[in-house]
């Protein structure tokens, strides 16, 4: 379907064949990943078919909702041709692509998993000097757009792209030192040295009864309340199996949350460990003096020595053996050294 000349006007007219249009772009996109001849050559024959980018390209403008699987898959698959360097995609695809990546990314109003797909694929192609240059020569306040994205308000999977969109930026690009000083670092020191408390884990819930865990949950609903108020009074006769079921779905319930949590959690390191990469940027490019980052770390940490010691709050809260705890340390170690 990549090829067909009436792509878009049939996607557009039948729901049955964007389907099998979208399953069609899934397999395309994973054959072109491969490292593989067929990999290779399909990728070359697409970059050099006008039909098949133009289809990709005019893709990224549908604007309904049903388009946004459709969406997802042509970012992709142009991102992989642009990161492509014997493929050589036109600048002015490229820049679509872009466009259409920060466009999305910067919305508020986006779908997620569209959102996520474009900030992704843009942190990638940014960590290519040339475009990260393109970037910010042709877009106009862009970093401070970006910056934007570190806010609380914005979800943790959000915040932490922007910090990888930022991280290459600033990686390939001389950044605006007054931005930085006064923005960008006072709102990723600020992140990186709030301590975070691990989340329960699972052994730690298993010593409370199941009712314990339950009531820490709140999640008794009044039904449940009365019956037990019954049984105290005599009212109602007991039913153990009754009990036994309820308390198999409590602990079911609990298993999810305990989940949700650990989500949340690995989340979370996963933003600071974005964050804390972007810091010493920061630093090994001197984009700010060492005296201002020291006036800025003095200021967020509030008080001289402060800096210092919450930096070791965050080694000692990641001393786990997991691959985020050891990046987060490595990283918050190489920042006390500079």
């Amino acid at each position: 379907p990549i090829y067909s000349e009436t792509l878009i006007q049939d996607i557009s007219t039948m729901s049955a064949w964007q389907d099998l249009v979208n399953g069609g772009f899934r397999v395309v996109h994973r054959l072109i990943r491969a490292t593989e001849w067929t990999g290779r050559r399909l990728a070359h024959e697409i970059s050099c078919s006008e039909q098949a980018v133009s289809n990709l390209e005019r893709i990224l403008d549908q604007g309904s909702t049903a388009s946004q699987t459709l969406q997802i898959q042509a970012i992709e698959i142009l991102t992989e041709l642009a990161l492509d360097p014997p493929i050589n995609l036109a600048t002015e695809t490229k820049e679509k692509l872009i466009n259409k990546q920060l466009k999305v990314f910067l919305n508020e109003g986006t779908e997620e998993n569209l959102k996520v797909t474009a900030g992704k694929t843009l942190a990638l192609l940014s960590k290519t000097a040339t475009i990260s240059v393109c970037i910010m020569s042709k877009y106009n306040n862009i970093a401070d757009q970006v910056t934007e994205m570190l806010d609380a308000k914005n979800k943790i999977i959000y915040r932490t792209i922007a910090a990888e969109i930022l991280e290459n930026l600033c990686t390939h690009h001389a950044m605006d030192t007054e931005h930085v000083r006064d923005t960008l670092l006072p709102k990723v020191l600020t992140e990186v040295l709030t301590s975070k408390k691990k989340p329960p884990s699972e052994a730690s819930q298993r010593q409370f009864p199941w009712w314990a865990r339950l009531l820490m949950r709140r999640h008794l609903s009044v039904e449940q309340r009365r019956k037990r108020k019954s049984k105290a009074s005599g009212d109602v006769d007991e039913n153990p199996q009754q009990d036994d079921e309820e308390n198999q779905h409590f602990e079911h319930n609990s298993q999810i949350n305990l989940s949700e949590q650990k989500e949340t959690h690995t989340a979370t390191m996963e933003l600071k460990e974005a964050l804390l990469s972007l810091t010493l940027v920061i630093c090994d490019k001197l984009i700010i003096s060492a005296d201002d980052f020291d006036d800025v770390a003095r200021n967020v940490s509030s008080g001289e020595g402060q800096f210092v010691a919450k930096l070791k709050t965050v080694v000692e809260e990641n001393c786990e053996a997991t691959a985020n705890s050891l990046r987060i340390v490595s990283f918050a170690v190489r920042l006390l050294l500079q």
